[in-house]
């Protein structure tokens, strides 16, 4: 069934004017990479995409609903033990 629904796409796709098809393979090239963009870096200097990036700031919220967070004091002594 995912073959004949391939086959459909592709169909359709052959269909389109040249330029229809350009704009096309853009937009799709576009969401492809998107995510695979690098925006931050970590600390340690560490590339992070898009989608690693927002993953980590989700984490952190959740993190933060959850009531896991430490204040600065607690940081501080942390710090001193590394």
């Amino acid at each position: 069934m995912k073959h004949a629904s391939l086959e459909n796409i592709y169909n359709e796709i052959a269909l389109l004017s040249d330029s229809d098809r350009y704009k096309l393979y853009n937009r799709m090239k576009k969401e492809f990479y998107q995510d695979r963009e690098i925006v931050a870096y970590t600390t340690a200097g560490e590339p992070l995409s898009r989608k690693q990036y927002v993953e980590k700031i989700e984490r952190a919220i959740a993190e933060a609903d959850r009531n896991e967070l430490i204040t600065d004091e607690e940081l501080e002594k942390e710090i001193l033990t590394w």
